[in-house]
């Protein structure tokens, strides 16, 4: 067996056995940056305080994945009524992609608090 071959039967053999490298990272928010998607694919529940959110914001053409946090209930909020308005607005553009845009703010003044805002987009006109 030639040199050459040897070194693509061994890439071949490394690359069915190594595990396949993540599409995209989840990232942190930054504070007080608003993200608005146009598009959303995956509205995820991580816990009772953290959701991460895949899809297309506006402006860009690859989906992200972002990790937002909501501030754990005390005696004046409940954040878990928060997040299940947040999830309903997600689910409401994921029904209608380009449609809203759900925009999402991780907040600093506030520990962990992240706003969530669902906007019908303008329709455009048809040339």
């Amino acid at each position: 067996m030639t040199s050459r071959r040897m070194v693509r039967v061994l890439s071949a053999l490394l690359t069915l056995t190594l595990p396949p490298v993540a599409l995209a990272a989840v990232e942190a928010p930054q504070l007080n940056k608003p993200y608005k998607f146009v598009t959303v694919d995956s509205f995820l529940v991580r816990d009772a305080t953290n959701v991460e959110l895949t899809g297309i914001l506006e402006g860009e053409s690859t989906p992200r994945t972002i990790r937002f946090y909501y501030a754990s209930g005390n005696s004046s909020t409940d954040s878990s009524q928060h997040m299940s308005r947040c999830d309903r607005m997600a689910l409401l553009a994921m029904n209608k992609p380009g449609l809203y845009l759900l925009e999402l703010v991780q907040l600093d003044y506030t520990p962990n608090q992240t706003t969530c805002r669902l906007t019908r987009r303008a329709a455009t006109q048809a040339p």
